[in-house]
Protein backbone atom coordinates (compact mmCIF):
# COMPACT_ATOMS: atom_id res chain seq x y z
CA UNK A 1 0.00 0.00 0.00
CA UNK A 2 1.43 3.20 -0.98
CA UNK A 3 2.72 5.15 2.12
CA UNK A 4 2.52 8.73 0.16
CA UNK A 5 -1.41 9.39 -0.92
CA UNK A 6 -1.89 11.76 -3.95
CA UNK A 7 -4.76 14.16 -2.77
CA UNK A 8 -6.57 15.42 -5.65
CA UNK A 9 -7.88 19.26 -5.68
CA UNK A 10 -11.58 19.65 -6.12
CA UNK A 11 -11.15 21.59 -9.63
CA UNK A 12 -8.69 19.28 -10.59
CA UNK A 13 -9.36 17.62 -14.22
CA UNK A 14 -7.80 14.51 -15.48
CA UNK A 15 -4.76 15.70 -17.42
CA UNK A 16 -3.62 17.02 -14.39
CA UNK A 17 -4.04 14.19 -12.05
CA UNK A 18 -2.52 12.20 -14.71
CA UNK A 19 0.65 13.90 -14.81
CA UNK A 20 1.38 13.83 -10.90
CA UNK A 21 0.58 10.31 -11.46
CA UNK A 22 3.06 9.89 -14.42
CA UNK A 23 5.36 12.02 -11.69
CA UNK A 24 4.83 9.67 -8.71
CA UNK A 25 7.42 7.19 -8.01
CA UNK A 26 6.32 4.17 -7.55
CA UNK A 27 3.74 1.36 -8.60
CA UNK A 28 1.43 1.55 -6.13
CA UNK A 29 -0.31 5.00 -4.78
CA UNK A 30 -3.65 6.23 -3.70
CA UNK A 31 -5.72 9.07 -5.41
CA UNK A 32 -8.02 10.66 -2.26
CA UNK A 33 -10.67 12.69 -3.81
CA UNK A 34 -12.35 15.25 -1.90
CA UNK A 35 -16.36 15.69 -1.60
CA UNK A 36 -17.96 17.07 -4.98
CA UNK A 37 -14.43 16.69 -7.16
CA UNK A 38 -14.77 17.33 -10.49
CA UNK A 39 -13.21 13.81 -11.48
CA UNK A 40 -15.77 12.01 -9.41
CA UNK A 41 -18.37 13.42 -11.01
CA UNK A 42 -18.03 11.16 -14.21
CA UNK A 43 -17.68 7.48 -14.97
CA UNK A 44 -15.85 8.25 -17.94
CA UNK A 45 -13.24 10.28 -15.85
CA UNK A 46 -12.51 7.17 -13.80
CA UNK A 47 -12.52 4.88 -17.08
CA UNK A 48 -9.28 7.68 -18.32
CA UNK A 49 -7.58 7.18 -15.30
CA UNK A 50 -8.07 3.79 -15.39
CA UNK A 51 -6.56 3.39 -19.04
CA UNK A 52 -3.69 6.13 -17.89
CA UNK A 53 -2.62 4.17 -15.23
CA UNK A 54 -2.49 0.82 -17.04
CA UNK A 55 -0.17 2.50 -19.78
CA UNK A 56 2.18 3.45 -16.91
CA UNK A 57 1.95 0.41 -14.76
CA UNK A 58 0.61 2.35 -11.88
CA UNK A 59 -1.79 0.32 -9.45
CA UNK A 60 -4.25 2.94 -8.32
CA UNK A 61 -6.59 2.90 -5.12
CA UNK A 62 -9.15 5.62 -4.89
CA UNK A 63 -10.28 7.13 -1.79
CA UNK A 64 -12.97 8.91 -1.24
CA UNK A 65 -15.78 8.99 1.77
CA UNK A 66 -18.87 9.52 -1.01
CA UNK A 67 -20.79 6.32 -1.68
CA UNK A 68 -21.42 7.65 -5.60
CA UNK A 69 -17.79 8.19 -6.39
CA UNK A 70 -16.84 4.67 -4.67
CA UNK A 71 -19.56 2.90 -6.89
CA UNK A 72 -18.28 4.70 -10.36
CA UNK A 73 -14.77 4.25 -9.05
CA UNK A 74 -15.44 -0.13 -8.59
CA UNK A 75 -17.20 -0.90 -11.74
CA UNK A 76 -14.54 0.87 -13.13
CA UNK A 77 -11.69 -1.49 -11.58
CA UNK A 78 -10.37 0.64 -9.03
CA UNK A 79 -9.89 -1.31 -5.33
CA UNK A 80 -12.20 1.22 -3.54
CA UNK A 81 -11.85 2.80 0.62
CA UNK A 82 -13.41 5.65 2.38
CA UNK A 83 -10.51 6.98 4.25
CA UNK A 84 -6.82 6.59 5.10
CA UNK A 85 -5.32 5.07 8.02
CA UNK A 86 -2.58 6.95 9.88
CA UNK A 87 -0.12 4.66 8.26
CA UNK A 88 -1.17 5.02 4.60
CA UNK A 89 -3.61 2.38 4.39
CA UNK A 90 -6.90 2.53 3.62
CA UNK A 91 -10.12 2.07 6.03
CA UNK A 92 -13.46 1.04 4.12
CA UNK A 93 -16.36 3.21 5.05
CA UNK A 94 -19.18 2.28 7.67
CA UNK A 95 -22.43 1.16 5.80
CA UNK A 96 -25.28 3.57 6.70
CA UNK A 97 -27.09 1.99 9.72
CA UNK A 98 -30.91 1.79 8.36
CA UNK A 99 -33.62 3.43 10.31
CA UNK A 100 -35.52 1.56 12.89
CA UNK A 101 -38.94 0.23 12.15
CA UNK A 102 -41.97 2.68 13.00
CA UNK A 103 -44.51 1.13 14.82
CA UNK A 104 -48.29 1.73 14.27
CA UNK A 105 -48.35 3.13 18.05
CA UNK A 106 -45.70 5.35 16.67
CA UNK A 107 -47.25 6.88 14.09
CA UNK A 108 -48.64 10.35 14.70
CA UNK A 109 -50.73 12.89 12.80
CA UNK A 110 -48.51 15.82 11.83
CA UNK A 111 -49.46 19.21 12.42
CA UNK A 112 -49.76 21.64 10.19
CA UNK A 113 -47.34 24.35 9.57
CA UNK A 114 -48.66 27.80 9.87
CA UNK A 115 -46.60 30.25 8.33
CA UNK A 116 -46.17 33.16 10.26
CA UNK A 117 -47.61 36.15 8.48
CA UNK A 118 -50.33 33.86 6.49
CA UNK A 119 -54.07 33.81 7.60
CA UNK A 120 -55.65 30.34 7.29
CA UNK A 121 -58.45 30.37 5.32
CA UNK A 122 -61.87 31.23 6.63
CA UNK A 123 -64.35 29.49 4.44
CA UNK A 124 -63.82 26.02 2.04
CA UNK A 125 -63.47 26.87 -1.44
CA UNK A 126 -66.34 26.93 -3.31
CA UNK A 127 -67.18 23.55 -5.61
CA UNK A 128 -66.63 24.92 -9.15
CA UNK A 129 -63.11 26.37 -8.00
CA UNK A 130 -62.09 22.60 -6.66
CA UNK A 131 -64.05 20.22 -9.48
CA UNK A 132 -62.01 18.26 -11.44
CA UNK A 133 -63.42 17.98 -15.80
CA UNK A 134 -62.16 14.39 -16.83
CA UNK A 135 -61.84 15.37 -20.91
CA UNK A 136 -60.11 18.36 -20.44
CA UNK A 137 -57.43 16.73 -17.84
CA UNK A 138 -57.37 13.60 -20.48
CA UNK A 139 -56.22 15.70 -22.87
CA UNK A 140 -53.78 17.90 -21.60
CA UNK A 141 -52.34 14.86 -20.00
CA UNK A 142 -51.93 13.38 -23.76
CA UNK A 143 -50.64 16.48 -25.20
CA UNK A 144 -47.89 17.00 -22.64
CA UNK A 145 -47.24 12.75 -23.38
CA UNK A 146 -46.98 13.57 -27.01
CA UNK A 147 -44.16 16.69 -26.20
CA UNK A 148 -42.36 14.60 -24.17
CA UNK A 149 -41.97 11.84 -26.21
CA UNK A 150 -40.98 14.40 -29.27
CA UNK A 151 -38.72 16.06 -27.27
CA UNK A 152 -37.16 12.53 -26.09
CA UNK A 153 -36.98 11.51 -30.04
CA UNK A 154 -35.40 14.83 -31.27
CA UNK A 155 -33.20 14.40 -28.24
CA UNK A 156 -32.11 10.74 -29.59
CA UNK A 157 -32.13 11.06 -33.22
CA UNK A 158 -31.83 14.35 -34.50
CA UNK A 159 -28.48 15.36 -32.85
CA UNK A 160 -25.71 13.89 -35.19
CA UNK A 161 -21.77 14.35 -34.66
CA UNK A 162 -19.18 14.38 -37.35
CA UNK A 163 -15.70 13.35 -36.02
CA UNK A 164 -12.49 13.79 -38.17
CA UNK A 165 -9.17 12.33 -36.90
CA UNK A 166 -6.32 13.16 -38.95
CA UNK A 167 -3.22 11.46 -38.63
CA UNK A 168 0.27 12.22 -39.99
CA UNK A 169 1.61 9.04 -42.17
CA UNK A 170 5.08 7.69 -41.59
CA UNK A 171 7.10 5.78 -43.88
CA UNK A 172 7.85 2.22 -43.40
CA UNK A 173 10.42 -0.13 -45.82
CA UNK A 174 12.26 -2.77 -45.51
CA UNK A 175 15.93 -3.11 -47.70
CA UNK A 176 17.99 -5.36 -49.17
CA UNK A 177 15.35 -8.41 -49.13
CA UNK A 178 15.98 -11.14 -51.15
CA UNK A 179 12.91 -13.50 -51.99
CA UNK A 180 13.93 -17.34 -53.41
CA UNK A 181 11.86 -18.46 -56.57
CA UNK A 182 11.85 -21.71 -58.44
CA UNK A 183 9.07 -23.53 -60.35
CA UNK A 184 6.33 -25.22 -58.98
CA UNK A 185 6.31 -22.85 -56.06
CA UNK A 186 4.39 -19.95 -54.64
CA UNK A 187 4.41 -16.90 -55.17
CA UNK A 188 6.30 -16.38 -57.75
CA UNK A 189 4.95 -18.55 -60.75
CA UNK A 190 8.30 -19.37 -62.43
CA UNK A 191 8.98 -21.78 -65.28
CA UNK A 192 12.21 -23.13 -67.28
CA UNK A 193 12.62 -23.61 -70.78
CA UNK A 194 16.14 -25.62 -72.58
CA UNK A 195 17.09 -24.99 -75.80
CA UNK A 196 20.21 -26.98 -77.74
CA UNK A 197 22.13 -25.44 -80.76
CA UNK A 198 24.76 -27.31 -82.66
CA UNK A 199 26.42 -26.28 -85.77
CA UNK A 200 29.54 -26.69 -87.78
CA UNK A 201 31.47 -23.31 -89.32
CA UNK A 202 34.57 -23.09 -91.60
CA UNK A 203 37.71 -20.90 -90.67
CA UNK A 204 40.66 -19.48 -91.75
CA UNK A 205 43.99 -20.07 -89.71
CA UNK A 206 46.02 -17.02 -89.55
CA UNK A 207 49.31 -18.55 -88.25
CA UNK A 208 52.65 -18.93 -90.70
CA UNK A 209 55.66 -21.90 -90.83
CA UNK A 210 58.18 -20.38 -92.15
CA UNK A 211 60.66 -22.52 -93.72
CA UNK A 212 64.57 -21.10 -93.43
CA UNK A 213 67.10 -22.12 -96.69
CA UNK A 214 69.02 -25.17 -95.19
CA UNK A 215 71.98 -27.81 -96.60
CA UNK A 216 71.09 -31.25 -96.17
CA UNK A 217 73.01 -33.43 -93.75
CA UNK A 218 73.70 -37.38 -93.36
CA UNK A 219 76.64 -39.88 -92.41
CA UNK A 220 79.02 -41.88 -94.31
CA UNK A 221 81.11 -44.68 -93.64
CA UNK A 222 85.16 -44.53 -94.62
CA UNK A 223 86.66 -48.17 -95.44
CA UNK A 224 90.34 -48.94 -94.87
CA UNK A 225 91.73 -52.07 -96.57
CA UNK A 226 95.26 -51.58 -96.03
CA UNK A 227 96.93 -54.12 -93.61
CA UNK A 228 99.06 -52.68 -90.91
CA UNK A 229 102.73 -51.30 -92.19
CA UNK A 230 105.27 -53.49 -91.10
CA UNK A 231 108.23 -52.40 -88.87
CA UNK A 232 110.57 -50.71 -89.64
CA UNK A 233 108.97 -48.43 -92.40
CA UNK A 234 107.15 -45.82 -93.13
CA UNK A 235 104.06 -45.52 -90.74
CA UNK A 236 105.07 -47.83 -88.41
CA UNK A 237 102.90 -47.97 -85.09
CA UNK A 238 100.29 -45.48 -86.97
CA UNK A 239 96.90 -46.80 -85.80
CA UNK A 240 95.40 -46.36 -89.31
CA UNK A 241 94.73 -43.58 -91.89
CA UNK A 242 92.77 -40.31 -91.15
CA UNK A 243 90.30 -38.55 -92.99
CA UNK A 244 90.81 -34.41 -92.09
CA UNK A 245 87.76 -32.24 -91.50
CA UNK A 246 86.74 -30.44 -94.40
CA UNK A 247 87.31 -33.45 -96.57
CA UNK A 248 85.48 -33.09 -99.91
CA UNK A 249 82.74 -35.99 -101.41
CA UNK A 250 80.88 -36.08 -104.32
CA UNK A 251 78.16 -38.08 -104.63
CA UNK A 252 76.81 -39.56 -108.36
CA UNK A 253 75.52 -36.71 -109.25
CA UNK A 254 78.46 -33.97 -108.82
CA UNK A 255 76.77 -32.77 -105.41
CA UNK A 256 80.03 -31.75 -103.07
CA UNK A 257 79.64 -32.84 -99.59
CA UNK A 258 82.10 -31.48 -96.77
CA UNK A 259 83.13 -33.56 -93.53
CA UNK A 260 82.12 -31.49 -90.38
CA UNK A 261 83.44 -34.28 -87.98
CA UNK A 262 86.48 -33.50 -86.12
CA UNK A 263 88.02 -35.81 -83.27
CA UNK A 264 90.82 -35.01 -81.28
CA UNK A 265 94.20 -35.22 -81.70
CA UNK A 266 93.46 -36.25 -85.40
CA UNK A 267 92.03 -33.06 -86.78
CA UNK A 268 89.21 -35.32 -88.22
CA UNK A 269 88.43 -39.26 -88.53
CA UNK A 270 90.22 -42.22 -87.37
CA UNK A 271 90.11 -45.03 -90.06
CA UNK A 272 91.76 -48.25 -88.69
CA UNK A 273 93.45 -50.69 -90.55
CA UNK A 274 91.07 -53.11 -92.15
CA UNK A 275 88.17 -51.36 -90.65
CA UNK A 276 85.82 -48.51 -90.85
CA UNK A 277 85.02 -45.35 -88.99
CA UNK A 278 81.81 -42.87 -89.74
CA UNK A 279 81.78 -39.24 -90.13
CA UNK A 280 79.03 -36.91 -90.36
CA UNK A 281 79.06 -34.40 -93.93
CA UNK A 282 77.25 -31.69 -94.78
CA UNK A 283 76.12 -30.31 -98.52
CA UNK A 284 78.53 -27.90 -99.14
CA UNK A 285 75.86 -25.73 -101.38
CA UNK A 286 72.44 -25.66 -99.15
CA UNK A 287 68.87 -25.95 -100.51
CA UNK A 288 66.74 -29.29 -100.99
CA UNK A 289 69.13 -30.28 -103.83
CA UNK A 290 71.31 -32.01 -101.16
CA UNK A 291 69.19 -34.17 -100.41
CA UNK A 292 70.12 -37.19 -101.71
CA UNK A 293 69.61 -41.16 -101.84
CA UNK A 294 71.65 -43.41 -99.97
CA UNK A 295 74.98 -45.11 -101.37
CA UNK A 296 75.38 -42.30 -103.58
CA UNK A 297 78.45 -40.41 -102.10
CA UNK A 298 80.86 -42.34 -103.31
CA UNK A 299 84.01 -40.50 -104.84
CA UNK A 300 86.73 -38.75 -101.94
CA UNK A 301 88.04 -35.48 -103.75
CA UNK A 302 91.52 -35.49 -104.01
CA UNK A 303 92.66 -38.78 -102.05
CA UNK A 304 96.14 -39.63 -101.95
CA UNK A 305 95.27 -43.22 -101.52
CA UNK A 306 94.39 -46.12 -103.91
CA UNK A 307 90.22 -45.29 -104.32
CA UNK A 308 90.15 -49.50 -104.71
CA UNK A 309 91.73 -49.49 -100.83
CA UNK A 310 90.31 -46.61 -99.27
CA UNK A 311 86.98 -46.02 -100.18
CA UNK A 312 83.71 -44.08 -98.95
CA UNK A 313 79.82 -44.10 -99.08
CA UNK A 314 76.34 -43.02 -97.52
CA UNK A 315 74.36 -46.11 -95.86
CA UNK A 316 71.25 -43.55 -95.67
CA UNK A 317 69.92 -40.66 -97.34
CA UNK A 318 70.80 -37.28 -96.42
CA UNK A 319 68.28 -34.89 -95.35
CA UNK A 320 67.44 -31.74 -93.87
CA UNK A 321 68.25 -29.97 -97.04
CA UNK A 322 65.40 -26.73 -97.76
CA UNK A 323 64.49 -24.29 -99.81
CA UNK A 324 63.02 -20.52 -97.92
CA UNK A 325 59.10 -21.12 -98.11
CA UNK A 326 55.91 -20.00 -95.96
CA UNK A 327 53.01 -22.15 -94.93
CA UNK A 328 49.70 -21.58 -93.30
CA UNK A 329 49.90 -22.75 -90.27
CA UNK A 330 46.89 -23.45 -87.48
CA UNK A 331 47.76 -21.70 -83.96
CA UNK A 332 46.19 -21.75 -80.57
CA UNK A 333 44.49 -18.31 -81.28
CA UNK A 334 42.80 -19.22 -84.44
CA UNK A 335 40.90 -22.15 -81.68
CA UNK A 336 39.87 -19.83 -78.92
CA UNK A 337 39.16 -17.23 -81.67
CA UNK A 338 37.00 -19.64 -83.42
CA UNK A 339 34.76 -21.50 -80.07
CA UNK A 340 34.38 -17.50 -78.94
CA UNK A 341 32.65 -16.77 -81.89
CA UNK A 342 31.07 -19.49 -82.36
CA UNK A 343 29.40 -19.64 -78.60
CA UNK A 344 28.76 -15.73 -79.22
CA UNK A 345 26.52 -16.68 -82.51
CA UNK A 346 24.84 -20.16 -80.46
CA UNK A 347 24.19 -17.89 -77.20
CA UNK A 348 22.40 -15.14 -79.48
CA UNK A 349 20.41 -17.81 -81.00
CA UNK A 350 19.24 -19.22 -78.12
CA UNK A 351 18.50 -16.15 -76.50
CA UNK A 352 16.62 -14.62 -79.36
CA UNK A 353 14.73 -18.07 -79.22
CA UNK A 354 13.40 -18.20 -75.50
CA UNK A 355 12.13 -14.37 -75.98
CA UNK A 356 10.50 -15.37 -78.77
CA UNK A 357 9.00 -18.11 -76.90
CA UNK A 358 7.53 -15.55 -73.99
CA UNK A 359 4.26 -15.86 -73.08
CA UNK A 360 1.13 -13.67 -71.63
CA UNK A 361 2.02 -11.87 -68.49
CA UNK A 362 5.75 -13.52 -68.38
CA UNK A 363 8.93 -11.75 -68.27
CA UNK A 364 12.05 -14.21 -69.75
CA UNK A 365 15.52 -13.96 -66.98
CA UNK A 366 18.10 -11.00 -67.72
CA UNK A 367 20.43 -14.44 -67.13
CA UNK A 368 20.14 -17.08 -69.32
CA UNK A 369 22.31 -20.50 -67.77
CA UNK A 370 24.41 -21.68 -70.45
CA UNK A 371 26.33 -25.19 -70.16
CA UNK A 372 29.72 -25.36 -70.84
CA UNK A 373 29.87 -25.60 -74.94
CA UNK A 374 31.49 -28.74 -76.85
CA UNK A 375 33.67 -27.53 -79.35
CA UNK A 376 35.60 -29.82 -81.65
CA UNK A 377 37.83 -29.49 -84.95
CA UNK A 378 39.46 -31.28 -87.96
CA UNK A 379 42.72 -29.88 -87.02
CA UNK A 380 44.54 -29.01 -84.10
CA UNK A 381 47.10 -26.53 -83.52
CA UNK A 382 50.75 -26.52 -84.96
CA UNK A 383 49.22 -28.13 -88.21
CA UNK A 384 50.01 -26.63 -91.46
CA UNK A 385 46.71 -26.10 -93.12
CA UNK A 386 45.25 -22.84 -94.88
CA UNK A 387 41.23 -23.57 -92.67
CA UNK A 388 39.74 -26.07 -90.49
CA UNK A 389 36.28 -26.48 -89.39
CA UNK A 390 34.62 -26.55 -85.70
CA UNK A 391 31.73 -28.02 -84.73
CA UNK A 392 29.77 -26.68 -81.37
CA UNK A 393 26.79 -27.97 -79.33
CA UNK A 394 25.04 -25.48 -76.60
CA UNK A 395 22.71 -25.79 -74.11
CA UNK A 396 20.85 -22.81 -72.54
CA UNK A 397 18.23 -22.66 -70.21
CA UNK A 398 15.87 -19.87 -69.79
CA UNK A 399 13.63 -18.82 -67.08
CA UNK A 400 10.32 -17.08 -67.19
CA UNK A 401 8.46 -15.54 -64.34
CA UNK A 402 5.55 -12.37 -63.63
CA UNK A 403 6.65 -9.36 -62.94
CA UNK A 404 3.48 -8.42 -61.14
CA UNK A 405 4.53 -11.76 -58.71
CA UNK A 406 7.89 -10.62 -57.72
CA UNK A 407 6.13 -7.20 -56.64
CA UNK A 408 3.72 -8.68 -54.75
CA UNK A 409 5.67 -11.23 -52.74
CA UNK A 410 7.50 -8.06 -52.08
CA UNK A 411 4.64 -6.17 -50.80
CA UNK A 412 3.73 -9.49 -49.10
CA UNK A 413 6.94 -9.25 -47.31
CA UNK A 414 6.78 -5.47 -46.24
CA UNK A 415 3.09 -5.99 -44.98
CA UNK A 416 3.96 -8.96 -42.52
CA UNK A 417 6.33 -6.67 -40.91
CA UNK A 418 3.97 -3.86 -39.98
CA UNK A 419 3.99 -3.23 -36.08
CA UNK A 420 0.77 -4.53 -34.44
CA UNK A 421 -0.74 -1.29 -33.52
CA UNK A 422 -0.08 0.33 -37.09
CA UNK A 423 -1.71 -0.44 -40.87
CA UNK A 424 -0.51 0.01 -43.88
CA UNK A 425 -1.76 2.62 -46.08
CA UNK A 426 -2.35 0.25 -49.21
CA UNK A 427 -4.54 3.21 -50.96
CA UNK A 428 -1.19 5.00 -51.24
CA UNK A 429 0.63 2.74 -53.39
CA UNK A 430 3.51 0.48 -52.45
CA UNK A 431 7.03 1.17 -54.02
CA UNK A 432 8.70 -1.95 -54.74
CA UNK A 433 12.50 -2.11 -56.14
CA UNK A 434 13.65 -5.41 -57.19
CA UNK A 435 16.73 -6.89 -59.83
CA UNK A 436 17.55 -10.32 -60.26
CA UNK A 437 20.30 -11.12 -58.19
CA UNK A 438 21.35 -14.73 -59.75
CA UNK A 439 19.51 -17.85 -61.73
CA UNK A 440 20.73 -21.20 -61.59
CA UNK A 441 20.06 -24.38 -63.24
CA UNK A 442 16.58 -25.85 -62.50
CA UNK A 443 14.88 -22.37 -62.51
CA UNK A 444 16.24 -21.48 -59.22
CA UNK A 445 15.73 -17.84 -58.92
CA UNK A 446 16.78 -15.28 -56.46
CA UNK A 447 15.82 -11.30 -56.53
CA UNK A 448 16.87 -8.70 -53.69
CA UNK A 449 15.49 -5.67 -54.02
CA UNK A 450 13.71 -3.05 -51.56
CA UNK A 451 9.55 -2.16 -50.59
CA UNK A 452 8.87 1.03 -49.38
CA UNK A 453 5.23 2.28 -47.72
CA UNK A 454 3.21 4.62 -45.39
CA UNK A 455 1.88 3.40 -42.27
CA UNK A 456 -0.40 5.26 -39.71
CA UNK A 457 -1.99 4.53 -36.26
CA UNK A 458 -4.91 1.42 -36.30
CA UNK A 459 -8.03 2.49 -35.06
CA UNK A 460 -11.21 0.49 -34.42
CA UNK A 461 -13.96 2.70 -35.49
CA UNK A 462 -16.40 0.87 -33.48
CA UNK A 463 -14.74 1.13 -30.41
CA UNK A 464 -14.21 4.70 -30.33
CA UNK A 465 -17.49 5.35 -31.21
CA UNK A 466 -18.66 2.81 -27.82
CA UNK A 467 -15.90 4.89 -25.94
CA UNK A 468 -17.35 8.57 -26.71
CA UNK A 469 -20.95 7.70 -27.18
CA UNK A 470 -23.25 10.09 -25.01
CA UNK A 471 -20.29 11.69 -23.63
CA UNK A 472 -19.27 15.03 -22.61
CA UNK A 473 -17.72 16.57 -25.75
CA UNK A 474 -14.95 17.72 -23.78
CA UNK A 475 -14.00 14.47 -22.33
CA UNK A 476 -14.66 12.36 -26.03
CA UNK A 477 -12.66 15.30 -27.51
CA UNK A 478 -9.30 14.26 -24.59
CA UNK A 479 -9.72 10.42 -25.25
CA UNK A 480 -9.87 11.22 -28.87
CA UNK A 481 -6.80 12.72 -28.42
CA UNK A 482 -4.97 9.84 -26.89
CA UNK A 483 -5.37 7.83 -30.10
CA UNK A 484 -1.85 9.06 -31.34
CA UNK A 485 -3.85 11.34 -34.24
CA UNK A 486 -2.44 14.34 -35.09
CA UNK A 487 -5.81 16.79 -34.03
CA UNK A 488 -9.24 15.81 -33.68
CA UNK A 489 -12.49 18.17 -34.68
CA UNK A 490 -15.72 17.45 -33.63
CA UNK A 491 -18.90 19.24 -35.60
CA UNK A 492 -22.04 18.51 -34.40
CA UNK A 493 -25.37 19.12 -36.14
CA UNK A 494 -28.42 20.60 -35.95
CA UNK A 495 -26.24 22.47 -33.03
CA UNK A 496 -23.73 22.28 -30.74
CA UNK A 497 -24.53 20.49 -27.59
CA UNK A 498 -22.43 19.84 -24.37
CA UNK A 499 -23.20 16.00 -25.16
CA UNK A 500 -22.04 13.57 -27.94
CA UNK A 501 -25.04 11.88 -29.35
CA UNK A 502 -26.83 9.02 -27.83
CA UNK A 503 -27.02 6.95 -30.52
CA UNK A 504 -23.45 5.66 -32.02
CA UNK A 505 -24.91 5.22 -35.53
CA UNK A 506 -25.57 8.91 -35.33
CA UNK A 507 -21.30 9.59 -35.12
CA UNK A 508 -19.67 9.52 -38.45
CA UNK A 509 -15.82 8.77 -37.73
CA UNK A 510 -13.66 10.09 -40.69
CA UNK A 511 -9.85 9.09 -40.68
CA UNK A 512 -7.77 11.40 -42.53
CA UNK A 513 -4.01 10.50 -43.13
CA UNK A 514 -2.08 12.79 -44.64
CA UNK A 515 1.54 11.47 -45.70
CA UNK A 516 4.18 12.96 -48.36
CA UNK A 517 6.18 11.60 -51.29
CA UNK A 518 7.45 7.87 -51.09
CA UNK A 519 11.42 8.46 -50.10
CA UNK A 520 13.65 7.24 -53.47
CA UNK A 521 15.28 4.14 -53.66
CA UNK A 522 18.83 3.06 -55.33
CA UNK A 523 18.21 -0.35 -56.39
CA UNK A 524 19.22 -0.49 -59.97
CA UNK A 525 16.43 -2.00 -61.77
CA UNK A 526 12.87 -1.01 -60.33
CA UNK A 527 9.11 -1.70 -60.79
CA UNK A 528 7.77 1.17 -59.03
CA UNK A 529 4.30 1.09 -57.66
CA UNK A 530 1.85 4.35 -58.16
CA UNK A 531 2.99 6.92 -55.61
CA UNK A 532 0.58 8.09 -52.53
CA UNK A 533 -1.06 11.27 -51.98
CA UNK A 534 -3.46 11.98 -48.60
CA UNK A 535 -5.69 9.34 -47.85
CA UNK A 536 -9.02 9.59 -46.56
CA UNK A 537 -10.12 6.55 -44.37
CA UNK A 538 -13.96 7.03 -44.32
Amino acid sequence: MATNPIYVETEEEIPEVVERLRRYRGDDTMLVLPMRSRIGQSRFNFQLLRNYAARMGKRVTVVCDDPAVQKMASESGFPVYGAVGPLGEGIASEPEEAPPPRRWWQRRMVAPVTHVGVAAPTKLLTKSATEIKPGRFLLYTAAALVLLVGLGAAAILVPSASVTLIAQAQPFSERDVEIQAQPGKAPIRVRASVISQSDSQGFKTTGVKQVQLAPATGTVTYSNAFSPPSCPGPNCGSPGLVMRVGQRLQNSNGLLFAQTTNIAPYGGVLVPWKQTAQANVQAVLPGSTGNVGSNTITTIIDSVYDPTKVTVTNPQATGGGSDPSSTPQMTVTDFDAARAQMEQQFHQAIAQKLQAATQNGEKLSEAIVFDAPQFNTDHQPGDTAPSFTGTMTVVGEGDYYFDSDVTKAFQAYLSQRVPNDQELLTESGTQVTYRLLSANKGGNLTFVGSATAFIAQKLDESKIRAQIVGRPVTSAKIYLQTLGVKSVVIKESPMTLPLMPVLSKRIAIHYVVESGAVPTTTTPTATPSPGPSPTPKP
